[in-house]
C-alpha cells in the first residue's frame, strides 16, 4: 500500500472543494491539512501546524532559514501567488527541497482593483453609499478621470495591464520602470511631481524604500497614492502624516505591514484599505489552486 503523503495549505484560504477535483486529480494518496486559523500564518504556527508535512502549498507568510531547517519532512515548497521575496529560495535548494510557483498571474485582478479604487476614490461612491444607507440624501460632488496624470511605478504585468485598462479613459500615462521599455520611462522625481494619481506594482527587491519621505513630499496637492504590491516600499508613517494633515488627496492600500492589520490608516476618511485581496477573485484563485494541486501530485509521480 502506497505511503499517505501529508500537504499543508498554507495560505489563509482555500476554497477549491477537493472532492470535486478528485474526480480529475488522483489525490487519494494525499492527507490535506488546511491552515486552521485561516490568516497569515507566523513562523512559529508554519512549524507548528506542517513539521512533518512532506508538501505545502504556500502563501505570503515567510519561509526563513530557521522555518525551513524546523520542516524536517519538506520535500516540495510551491508558491501560491507572484511574489517571492516571502521565501529564502536558496535555502530551500540547498535542502534539495523542489520549488515552485505560481504560473497563473494575478494581473487581471490586481488591475481590476486598482481601476475600482480610483473610480470609488473620484466618485466616493463609498461615503454616498453609505449616507443613503443611513437615510441621509446628500451629494459630494466627484471628478472625472478624462483629463488626469497616472504614473504607473513598475511596468510588469499588473502595470501593463493596467495601462491596456487606462487607455479609453482619457488619462495621461507616466511609467517608471527600472528596465528599458519601449514605452517612455519617466524619472522618478518627474513621474511623482507631474501625477494625480500614483500606482505601485513592483516586486520587493531591495529593502529601499521607493516613496520614502523625500519622494513623499513631491506629491501633488490633489495626488491619490495607490500601493498594491508591497508594504515595505512605502514609508507608512510618513504618508500616515500626509494623508492626517491633508498634504495628499488620499490613498488605496492592500497590503500592510502586519497582517490582519487594524492599525491608525483606519481611523482615516481619506484612504479606502482593503485586506489584501489584489489577485482574490474567484476565476484566478480557482486557476492557482488547480494548478497548486497538479504541481505537488506530479512532483510525486
Amino acid at each position: 500500500m502506497k505511503k499517505i503523503s501529508k500537504v499543508f495549505i498554507a495560505t489563509s484560504s482555500f476554497s477549491a472543494k477537493l472532492s470535486d477535483l478528485s474526480k480529475n486529480l488522483n489525490i487519494k494518496n494525499y492527507k490535506f491539512i488546511k491552515n486552521p486559523v485561516k490568516k497569515k500564518l507566523t513562523n512559529s504556527q508554519i512549524v507548528q501546524f506542517a513539521k512533518d508535512c512532506e508538501y505545502i502549498i504556500a502563501g505570503t507568510e515567510n519561509y526563513d532559514k530557521d522555518t525551513i531547517n524546523k520542516l524536517k519532512s519538506l520535500k516540495c515548497l510551491f508558491r501560491m501567488g507572484s511574489g517571492i521575496d516571502n521565501i529564502d529560495i536558496d535555502h530551500l535548494k540547498k535542502n534539495k527541497i523542489k520549488f515552485f510557483k505560481s504560473k497563473v498571474t494575478p494581473e487581471v485582478a490586481v488591475a481590476e482593483l486598482i481601476v475600482g479604487y480610483i473610480l470609488s476614490f473620484y466618485r466616493d461612491l463609498l461615503e454616498h453609499d453609505k449616507n443613503l444607507k443611513n437615510k441621509i440624501w446628500k451629494k459630494k460632488m466627484g471628478s472625472v478621470l478624462s483629463g488626469k496624470t497616472i504614473g504607473i511605478i513598475g511596468y510588469g504585468k499588473v502595470g501593463r495591464h493596467l495601462h491596456k485598462i487606462l487607455k479609453n479613459f482619457g488619462l495621461k500615462v507616466l511609467i517608471n520602470d527600472k528596465k528599458k521599455i519601449k514605452q517612455n520611462n519617466s524619472k522618478l522625481d518627474l513621474l511623482i511631481k507631474n501625477s494625480d494619481i500614483i500606482s505601485v506594482n513592483i516586486n520587493l527587491t531591495t529593502k529601499h524604500q521607493l516613496l520614502n519621505k523625500h519622494k513623499l513630499n513631491l506629491c501633488k496637492k490633489n495626488c491619490l497614492i495607490i500601493n498594491t504590491s508591497r508594504p515595505e516600499v512605502v514609508d507608512n508613517n510618513y504618508l500616515y502624516k500626509l494623508l492626517k494633515n491633508n498634504k495628499i488627496l488620499g490613498a488605496c492600500m492592500d497590503v500592510f505591514d502586519q497582517e490582519p492589520y487594524y492599525g491608525k490608516f483606519t481611523k482615516l476618511s481619506n484612504v479606502i484599505l482593503t485586506p489584501h485581496i489584489g489577485s482574490y477573485s474567484k476565476e484566478i484563485r480557482s486557476e492557482m489552486e488547480k494548478e497548486a494541486l497538479k504541481f505537488i501530485i506530479n512532483a510525486n509521480a
